[in-house]
């Protein structure tokens, strides 16, 4: 079942690519039957541990394997992924090569979770950019080659020492394989450990994103499609949380401690940059660009603490703001194609004309400023939580960028839907309507039971604040 949900996705892309006209149908059917069987593999685990597991070699002289398997962690971003994918092709009316580029990202996602390779989750690292890179280059904006130079030149920043690390951590190491069992138990020690895992750092923080290595992403999303799904593409492929909770921390737990105080400053300082710059926005995606690299400072904020509760916060704001910030750039388009334009000060009062889209709006916005019972809480307080048994200096810093969320975040939506009406424009359609009201739905049951989830995390968690030397 875990091969046919990661494949599916990837075999209906290359037909959408070569027969288009099968368009949004095709588009419906491969994401619709990813996230049901998603559900699937959710209502069989286990509970705890690695589930689904299966190896082949690959490459058996070199030691690569095809090797896939989910734990709770993992198991939870793959969901979330499949939720925002088949409810961004619902929504959006885009042409159908463009639904399959998506769907082509969503394979290279979903395998980012599942590999327990280090060679195989190398490959859906970098492979997952080229749909994204053609999505902006084919469908972006008047400056999208620019923005595009741009990321791909971050990301070969990254990639190039990552694959050194790749390399390093087996051979220096003496493991048999690039298995993550295989790494584990040959640990790599000595002098290499903190450049090893500096390589790691590098290309992780370009996709978390932290500061400095952020900075690809405004433009990124500025130049991508005005509807929102290459936006919420690349909000899904903010995996460098993801990747250091599961590869660098417990593989090199020693270069982890040595660079664990730069960590936090940079994670904090992310925190509040994003928020600051956000106030400055003039457009719904430099808001919501900036917005989110100040969630993901956050939520590294709370991975690098160290802590159980801080990794599990971490977790958890990943896989909410994969759905509320993708519904967020998704809302956006939805504005921006009413409105002719995404700038914050084009129109307003659009409350009165359009309520309903008002109401998706303001759940959307709550959940991205940590409001209690909805998506974005309960991952931001277990992340403060942690965060401030490592430090409450640098706690202090991410609590005031929570705050200035609400500021930037209600300031925005007050000028578009409750200031003097400059303009009426129509309400939620049906189509829109199942959106909202599935994305309504799905923040509300990670506000409101964020147990259900939590339980997923916390053996995972646990695991590596042992590997960790019991944390911080």
């Amino acid at each position: 079942m875990i091969h046919l949900a990661l494949f599916l996705p990837l075999v209906a892309g290359v037909v959408l690519m070569l027969a288009p006209g099968l368009g949004r149908a095709l588009a419906l059917v491969a994401s619709g039957a990813t996230f049901v069987l998603s559900l699937a593999l959710l209502v069989r685990y286990p509970g705890e541990g690695l589930a689904y597991n299966f190896q082949t070699p690959l490459l058996e002289p070199a030691g690569v394997y095809y090797a896939v398997g989910l734990d709770g962690a993992s198991l939870f971003l793959w969901l979330a992924v499949s939720l925002v994918v088949l409810l961004a092709v619902w929504l959006c009316r885009v042409p159908g090569r463009f639904l399959a580029l998506a769907l082509m990202m969503e394979t290279g996602l979903l395998g980012i979770f599942a590999a327990t390779d280090l060679v195989l989750f190398y490959v859906f690292f970098e492979a997952t950019l080229i749909p994204s890179l053609v999505m902006l280059g084919l469908f972006g904006g008047k400056e999208r080659m620019k923005a595009l130079y741009t990321f791909a030149l971050f990301t070969l920043a990254g990639s190039l020492p990552m694959l050194a690390s790749v390399l390093a951590v087996r051979y220096l190491g003496g493991s048999p394989s690039f298995l993550l069992s295989d790494l584990l138990a040959h640990p790599l020690e000595g002098s290499a450990v903190g450049l090893v895992f500096l390589g790691f750092a590098l290309a992780f923080t370009v996709k978390t994103p932290l500061f400095p290595l952020h900075a690809w992403l405004p433009s990124f999303h500025a130049e991508n499609h005005s509807s929102g799904l290459a936006d919420a593409m690349g909000t899904l492929y903010k995996v460098g949380v993801f990747a250091f909770f599961r590869w660098a921390m417990p593989l090199l737990p020693q270069g982890f401690a040595e660079l664990q105080g730069l960590l936090l400053l940079l994670a904090a300082f992310t925190a509040l940059y994003g928020a600051w710059v956000a106030f400055a926005a003039k457009d719904w995606k430099r808001l919501l660009a900036y917005g989110g690299v100040s969630h993901m400072g956050l939520a590294a904020l709370g991975l690098f603490s160290g802590t159980q509760e801080g990794m599990v916060g971490a977790l958890f704001l990943l896989a909410a703001s994969m759905v509320y910030t993708s519904g967020l750039f998704l809302f956006a388009g939805m504005v921006g194609e009413r409105t002719g334009g995404l700038e914050l000060n084009r129109v307003g009062g659009l409350a009165k004309s359009a309520p309903a889209l008002s109401v998706l709006g303001l759940f959307l916005v709550m959940a991205m400023v940590g409001l209690p019972g909805l998506s974005g809480f309960p991952g931001e307080f277990l992340a403060l939580l942690g965060a401030y048994k490592a430090s409450p200096w640098l706690t202090l810093l991410g609590f005031s960028a929570v705050i200035a969320a609400a500021a930037y975040a209600l300031t925005a939506y007050q000028s578009v839907f409750h200031q003097h009406e400059t303009r009426a424009a129509r309400d939620l359609e049906a189509r829109e309507q199942v959106f909202a009201a599935s994305m309504v739905a799905s923040m509300l049951l990670l506000g409101l039971y964020p147990r259900l989830f939590t339980e997923l995390l916390e053996p995972a968690a646990k695991q590596l604040v042992l590997l960790l030397g019991g944390g911080s």
